[in-house]
């Protein structure tokens, strides 16, 4: 389902809606004869196989070929094209989930505001099968604290929290974008929508991304995002999809989020691939809250972080207290080399072993401390950088 007939861009609804529903029958019929497969090559060895002839080739010239340029539209300017597939990779607790909900926010009600960055009011469906009962909390408290009414949003932002096979959600997509086109589609997670056997084979990968793909031609164009885990205790460069190269291939950009300081912010920008315009990064910040609609058994507000963009200044003044945090351990290491992390964390006002653990090893990157036998201590050039 990675080709679509020519013109297809072209046809009329009824038209491309039953060319999804013969594309999603064909895909159960052929999972249905796989497990056959083995008695049928015992019956007859001789007997021919009839093989679809191929579709005939037809070369365009080149003014044919340019003339069928449409102009680039985003949804999330300068991020999200429509008709695209994105990966957005990011560890747990990087805020894949959070990000994804005020995406969905901010491209329902067109408002701005939200990510900080201009938006097309659209259509979106949000896919939650990672985690829907999460899912749902932290959507209430993202509109309760965005002001936003999701009865007044109503089927501008609709839901699917069973996973089902890519052919047959893009056939009842297709049916529902009839009524009203679509502008995003958000994926929550890969791993938890992929049906295959491994995602590391990248046959397997690549197909199934492939079937996610038809997803950008419904009506509206829809961009489609989808959430992705990177390799286990990945490093800021190393934020691509887990699993067969094939992913990577087979989308037109892979965003990241990289969550670091204190209080924690989260960076958004791409790696590996983006077919498009560069971007430059963009910080959003974390807000515990809760709601008054999502309580525990005993009444009590459950509050979840909910991501909000960040300023550039506030940006700037968290980049320069990592700064003063990485030169007041630095300080704390020469006036005692070796020292325990929980003696750091004492000296440098730190609460947490966690992040001083994160900041010896920025410094390490930096050649500004080195470890021997766990034992942490400053370099030349650590020395010089707070002289």
């Amino acid at each position: 389902m990675g080709a679509y007939p020519e013109g297809f861009s072209s046809w009329p609804e009824p038209e491309r809606n039953a060319y999804f529903a013969s594309q999603a029958k064909a895909y159960d019929e052929r999972q249905q004869a796989k497990p056959n497969s083995a008695s049928r090559r015992g019956n007859g060895a001789g007997e021919a196989k009839a093989e679809a002839s191929p579709p005939p080739i037809r070369f365009k010239s080149a003014s044919a070929f340019c003339a069928e340029y449409v102009p680039l539209a985003y949804i999330i300017e300068g991020l999200l094209r429509s008709s695209s597939l994105y990966a957005l990779t990011a560890k747990t607790g990087a805020g894949k989930t959070a990000f994804n909900i005020i995406v969905a926010l901010a491209v329902a009600t067109g408002r701005p505001d939200i990510l900080g960055i201009e938006v097309t009011r659209g259509r979106v469906a949000y896919f939650a099968f990672e985690n829907p009962d999460d899912a749902r909390m932290r959507l209430r408290i993202a509109a309760f604290l965005w002001g936003v009414d999701l009865d007044e949003v109503g089927d501008r932002l609709v839901i699917l929290d069973r996973r089902e096979k890519p052919e047959h959600i893009c056939a009842e997509i297709q049916r529902l974008a009839e009524m009203e086109p679509f502008a995003l589609v958000i994926v929550d997670t890969l791993a938890a929508f992929f049906d295959g056997d491994d995602v590391n084979n990248a046959v397997q990968a690549g197909e199934f991304m492939r079937r996610c793909r038809p997803l950008t031609q419904i009506p509206g164009a829809p961009a489609v995002l989808v959430s992705a885990h990177p390799v286990k205790n990945a490093s800021e460069d190393q934020l691509i999809p887990y699993g067969s190269g094939a992913i990577l291939n087979e989308v037109d950009g892979n965003l990241t989020l990289w969550k670091s300081g204190e209080p924690a912010q989260t960076k958004l920008h791409w790696q590996g691939k983006l077919r498009g315009l560069d971007f430059q990064p963009l910080n959003f910040r974390f807000e515990t809250t809760g709601c008054p609609d999502v309580l525990d058994v005993k009444g009590r507000q459950i509050e979840l972080p909910t991501m909000l963009p960040a300023t550039q200044q506030s940006a700037e003044e968290r980049e320069n207290a990592e700064h003063d945090a990485g030169r007041a351990l630095l300080r704390a290491l020469m006036e005692e080399p070796g020292a325990s992390q929980s003696a750091l964390a004492a000296a440098t006002g730190c609460k947490s072993k966690g992040t001083i653990q994160r900041r010896l090893q920025k410094l390490k990157r930096d050649k500004l401390v080195k470890e021997a036998l766990g034992k942490w201590t400053v370099t030349p050039a650590g020395r010089e950088a707070v002289s």
